[in-house]
């Protein structure tokens, strides 16, 4: 299966995506993350992007494409997460997959109020990178590694107002363009109900 995970920010994208990919043995690409890895090996893609991000600025289209297309040209399978954002980055995935195309294309549907609150709540470990919620951590410390939690800035009530913004402005007119393979799924309650709700959604393509 080729998929592609969709939904607004604090919808759970990663979480489902790396849930699905274990169940369904696929190869999860999350464009955050690859984009952190090319920062980190310190390469002159790596260092250009640095620059971007550190400036505010997105990455460009071209840039995430080439990454993206590198890091999928030898997969059978796999669970795009955060890409394609727009429908020239969704146009021109389409080009290079050809014919095979993709398998299907999951958006997870949750209410605005229910973003803020998660969002509000989600810390990070500065360490390994652990993600997770207020709501069930029992201390500050990161229960994987100790390491320090800490709250983004981009999750503030401010942020993720715009940030809803953005997604609906940028990511949402996606759901049209991929209205043919669409699988709408409620991204509310415990991430295992929601990756049940995913995979019975999916059986049609199995």
């Amino acid at each position: 299966m080729r998929l592609v995970f969709l939904g607004p920010p604090g919808s759970g994208k990663g979480t489902e995506a790396s849930l699905i990919s274990g169940r369904l043995g696929l190869v999860h690409l999350s464009t955050g993350e690859i984009l952190r890895e090319e920062i980190g090996r310190r390469t002159e893609l790596g260092r250009q992007i640095e620059a971007i991000v550190s400036s505010g600025a997105l990455v460009d289209d071209e840039i995430v494409n080439r990454i993206v297309f590198a890091r999928i040209s030898e997969l059978l399978g796999f669970i795009l997460d955060g890409y394609p954002r727009n429908v020239d980055q969704a146009a021109r995935l389409d080009d290079f997959l050809g014919s095979d195309g993709l398998t299907a294309v999951v958006h997870l549907s949750v209410p605005d109020d229910v973003v803020e609150q998660r969002l509000s709540g989600r810390r990070v470990c500065s360490q390994c990178g652990f993600v997770g919620n207020t709501r069930h951590l029992l201390s500050g410390s990161c229960p994987e590694c100790g390491g320090t939690l800490t709250h983004r800035g981009d999750d503030r009530p401010d942020r993720v107002r715009r940030r809803l913004q953005v997604y609906r402005e940028e990511t949402a007119p996606l759901l049209d363009y991929y209205a043919d393979r669409l699988v709408d799924i409620d991204g509310t309650g415990s991430k295992e109900e929601v990756a049940d709700r995913i995979q019975e959604g999916l059986t049609r393509w199995a």
